[in-house]
């Protein structure tokens, strides 16, 4: 049994049910689903020898996914036509609009998103009372993933420079050992002296510390993909951070910076689909010092380490995703 349900901003959801005791929008088949789109791979016949040149995985690309939902539109009781017409316009309020598709079909619960490129409709001789209709949707989806509504993210927490623990001084300290340097300069060793005379400079060892109560808050975390393609994640960067973000991926040498200062109450998207920054629906891709947006691969997991020094933090968005 299946249940599917179209949502679009600013319209009623509208659920099509599978179920054998399902009234009002009825499931009658759904396909383009399970099933993968059409890969889009040009082959080179080899001049010498049989077939083509070999295929890399990285150019096994796929086209846009169609899905064609088949209904019935079954009024609660006969001679009941102005219902099977209200069902059927709202319907058709999913046009113009990027419409939302979720399935769920026992324990899966995915979704994609597309476009409505037609509604047809069919009524037949046999239904005298008009009291049903039936028809199909079809939906485009111009990127074929399909994605688990069950979202797979961390948080990651700014670490802070803690003054007077560790790190740069920029206030005089009265704690801090004084230094001198000897022979010629440019070419010498610097002293400590055996007393607390200093004031200024660097205390050493550095320490950090992360600015929040909560054990659990940390600048690193792990993001898995349960799928069968690869995942792009998007990162919800919140400020205070008026030096950027630096994100790293430990272990496959990527990183992620942006230089643009990120304050209290402001929020900067870093999308890996897209490759691009945005606030507030303006792109600001032109302040991304590093490109490194990373993927979570199929079967795997992501690792990642805010490397940023200030009072905010990043939400980290992922779903299982599958072709």
């Amino acid at each position: 049994m299946s249940i599917v349900t179209l949502s679009a901003p600013g319209v009623p959801d509208a659920v099509i049910d599978g179920s054998a005791s399902a009234r009002g929008m009825v499931l009658r088949a759904l396909s383009g689903w399970l099933g993968s789109p059409s890969a889009k791979v040009d082959l080179t016949e080899r001049l010498v020898g049989d077939g083509a040149h070999d295929v890399q995985d990285a150019q096994i690309l796929y086209s846009a996914r169609t899905v064609t939902i088949e209904y019935r539109l079954l009024a609660d009781t006969a001679h009941d036509r102005n219902q099977v017409l209200d069902m059927q316009a709202d319907l058709r309020t999913f046009l113009h609009r990027t419409v939302r598709v979720r399935v769920q079909d026992d324990a899966h619960d995915l979704y994609c998103e597309g476009y409505v490129d037609s509604i047809d409709t069919e009524q037949t001789t046999q239904n005298v009372n008009w009291q049903f209709l039936t028809g199909q949707i079809i939906i485009v989806c111009p990127r074929p993933e399909i994605l688990s509504s069950l979202e797979r993210g961390c948080q990651l927490q700014c670490a802070s420079l803690e003054n007077g623990s560790g790190g740069l001084s920029y206030y005089p300290q009265d704690d801090f050992l004084a230094t001198e340097w000897l022979g010629d300069p440019n070419d010498s060793v610097s002293v400590l002296f055996d007393t607390l005379e200093g004031d200024e400079g660097i205390h050493y060892p550095l320490t950090y510390y992360l600015d929040d109560d909560d054990a659990a808050a940390s600048n690193t975390g792990v993001v898995t993909n349960a799928g069968s393609s690869r995942a792009y994640p998007i990162f919800r960067v919140h400020g205070p951070m008026p030096d950027g973000v630096d994100l790293e991926f430990p272990g496959t040498g990527l990183r992620l910076q942006c230089s643009l200062p990120v304050y209290a109450g402001s929020k900067l998207i870093l999308d890996s689909r897209t490759r691009t920054a945005s606030v507030n629906g303006v792109d600001v891709s032109e302040t991304l010092i590093s490109r490194g947006f990373p993927t979570v691969p199929p079967q795997g997991g992501l690792s990642l380490l805010l490397r940023t020094v200030g009072g905010g933090w990043v939400d980290v968005e992922s779903h299982d995703t599958y072709i």
